[in-house]
């Protein structure tokens, strides 16, 4: 067994035995070496990929879509409903879908609401990894390690168009409106801008790694920063003053 992985597998019992040793929330959010891993993406970059795999590799949960049915039964709604919201964030459709379905219609502002205390409520669990959703704007910088996947958008296009079966055009059209819907999501909810790369911890271009590369880069990332405990405040020094 190699190092790195006798590494990664100790990391991820540390965790298991943690979380099972009954403290509070409070005394785990406190001590939680990496309480969470938020991955967020271009479209077509294959970062639903890295976050899955991430996942399996650290004996975490993993938080996408199946997100939406926690936030459902808090606001007393269904989900399909929240799918709808979330393809059309900030758009006139959203009206549209309030007047054909008023009593279950969650709007925006109330969505956010749930979401953000959703996330917050796995930022006090831990041992998560939740993909988008502005997870990494929600949570402060020592409760979260937080990834951006990136690709060139010829290969992203490439990607969307062999994974739908669609063509380059189309795959492009699809990215673009993704991307556009991503952004004003973001800045409008947290007054960020989703590309800005000090939101992020580390940044993966699946252009130069394949999906094994990106995780073993995502992993020796997070161990190097819990051994150097920067999960307990929120910034780091690289450079630091001898007196």
């Amino acid at each position: 067994m190699g190092l790195l992985k006798r590494t990664v597998e100790k990391f991820a019992q540390d965790q298991r035995d943690f979380f099972e040793s009954g403290l509070t929330d409070e005394d785990k959010a406190k001590q939680a070496s990496v309480p969470v891993v938020t991955v967020a993406m271009e479209p077509g970059s294959g970062g639903f990929l890295v976050a899955e795999a991430l996942a399996k590799r650290l004996g975490f949960d993993l938080y996408h879509r199946n997100i939406l049915n926690a936030i459902a039964h808090s606001a007393d709604t269904n989900s399909d409903v929240l799918d709808m919201i979330e393809k059309e964030r900030f758009s006139k459709i959203q009206d549209f879908v309030s007047s054909l379905l008023p009593d279950q219609y969650v709007y925006s502002g109330d969505y956010v609401q749930h979401l953000t205390k959703m996330v917050n409520s796995l930022g006090i669990i831990g041992r998560a990894v939740i993909v988008g959703r502005g997870a990494n704007f929600i949570l402060p910088p020592e409760k979260r390690f937080a990834i951006r996947v990136i690709a060139p958008e010829e290969i992203r296009v490439k990607n969307v168009a062999f994974q739908f079966g669609v063509t380059l055009a189309e795959a492009k059209k699809r990215i673009k409106k993704r991307e556009n819907r991503r952004k004003t999501f973001i800045k409008n909810t947290f007054h960020k801008d989703i590309t800005d790369v000090e939101s992020y911890d580390l940044i993966l271009n699946t252009a130069r790694l394949d999906l094994q590369a990106a995780v073993e880069t995502a992993i020796g990332t997070i161990l190097g920063a819990q051994k150097n405990r920067v999960f307990e405040k929120a910034t780091a020094f690289i450079l630091r003053g001898e007196k």
